[in-house]
């Protein structure tokens, strides 16, 4: 399927187009991952990675124009070819960013078109492998969001100090995005296990404010996400009639969910670099389990070219949610109601497991470097990171991974 790019995000590249060619200051760059993971267990963990090993879960490829128009005004058109994120076994090219900027001073910058928004530290540059230490960034946090980017505009003002700059930023906009379901048992079209993709119509506010010094960075930030979807209600209830679960009546047009995100990455005596971020999202839908926190810390101290990392992460949906889950669950019902039990439960999509992470890092050159790591995940009550093996759950699992990935730019 050719990727679907929204009109106004192609303005930034008609108006380089427009321009005659001296007329540009023209910038190519490039960035890519190949990266293998395999895990110890036959299931999917983190949609891709299981025994038999894959290189779908971390492989990407971009590049970037940058174009510059004038002293205030440039254009930047980012595409990318990654596993798609609307189908388990197609990759699919699409602009990652495509905008206008203006900057009327050296602490003002306004872009308009399809921009990343500034949610965790590394958000704005998780495609780019070369940047972060990590062999992927550490999914109970960035999995939160139900979005990374959109089709708008943002503003962001810098005060620069002696020893801090201030950066505030603010965005608005909106984009459609697809939002993975997993069934271990039936799906809404077949009686099989598999996977399902539902769209939604997104649109988003939010305002973020960071701290940076030349060791540390501080972010902290608050969204305002809405959500809806074409012909179909959001939130409908999932009740108990007779003693079976089922979908009740009810639900609503459009849901709004807060968002809120807080990172810091510090530099500590010996060179020694700990980072942590923290996510908390409210989703008021039939998947109650979205409604969650996640939260990593790390420690991470770069000698010569290696740079040893080791981390712990954790997510959790709020208690009520992972209750109705084991409810449904665990539902003692007839065999024909026993695949649809499995599904509703799967629909809550609950959240609950922590990572330990060990890994290294080593600098080929200034612009490429290996990654390798070894991460155990384990679950709890359930996590939708795993797709649970038909006849199964997802609880109560340990998922030993291995990665290891070649990360460049140019």
């Amino acid at each position: 399927m050719p990727p679907k790019i929204p009109n106004v995000a192609l303005f930034p590249l008609l108006a380089t187009l427009a321009l005659p060619v001296q007329a540009l200051d023209l910038t190519w760059s490039g960035f890519g991952t190949v990266g293998f993971a395999i895990s110890d267990q036959s299931y999917n963990y983190q949609r891709f990675i299981d025994n038999g090993g894959t290189f779908k879960r971390d492989t990407i490829l971009g590049g970037q124009l940058d174009a510059r128009l004038s002293q205030q005004w440039s254009v930047t058109v980012q595409a990318k070819l990654a596993p798609s994120d609307h189908d388990d076994t197609d990759w699919q090219a699409s602009l990652a960013w495509a905008f206008l900027s203006w900057r009327p001073s050296d602490d003002w910058l306004i872009r308009a078109g399809k921009i990343r928004l500034p949610l965790m530290l590394n958000t704005e540059n998780n495609d780019v492998g070369a940047t972060f230490d990590f062999a992927r960034l550490p999914q109970e946090v960035y999995s939160i969001s139900p979005l990374t980017d959109l089709v708008g505009l943002g503003v962001s003002k810098t005060w620069f100090g002696e020893g801090v700059d201030w950066i505030a930023e603010a965005y608005a906009g909106k984009v459609e995005t697809s939002w993975r379901y997993y069934g271990r048992e039936m799906t809404p079209d077949q009686s099989a296990p598999g996977s399902w993709f539902l769209t939604y119509n997104i649109k988003s506010a939010g305002l973020v404010l960071t701290a940076r010094s030349l060791d540390n960075t501080f972010r902290i930030g608050a969204h305002r996400v809405e959500a809806s979807r074409d012909g179909a209600k959001i939130g409908t209830p999932i009740v108990n009639v007779g003693g079976i679960y089922r979908f009740g009546v009810g639900g609503e047009d459009k849901v709004i969910i807060p968002l809120f995100t807080a990172g810091a990455s510090i530099l500590l005596p010996a060179k020694v670099r700990l980072s942590g971020e923290y996510a908390w999202i409210k989703l008021d839908s039939s998947s109650e389990g979205l409604n969650r926190w996640g939260a990593y810390l790390s420690l991470s101290k770069r000698m010569g070219a290696w740079t040893p990392y080791v981390y712990y992460a954790k997510a959790k949906s709020r208690d009520s949610a992972l209750a109705k889950y084991q409810a449904i669950n665990g539902n003692v019902v007839p065999s024909p109601y026993v695949a649809s039990q499995k599904f509703l439960a799967d629909i809550i999509v609950p959240y609950d497991q922590s990572t330990v992470a060990l890994g290294t890092t080593y600098r080929l050159t200034p612009t490429s470097l290996l990654k390798a790591e070894w991460s155990v995940a384990t679950t709890g009550v359930a996590s939708s990171l795993v797709d649970a093996p038909s006849g199964g759950d997802s609880s109560d699992k340990s998922i030993n991974v291995f990665s290891l990935s070649y990360n460049f730019t140019f």
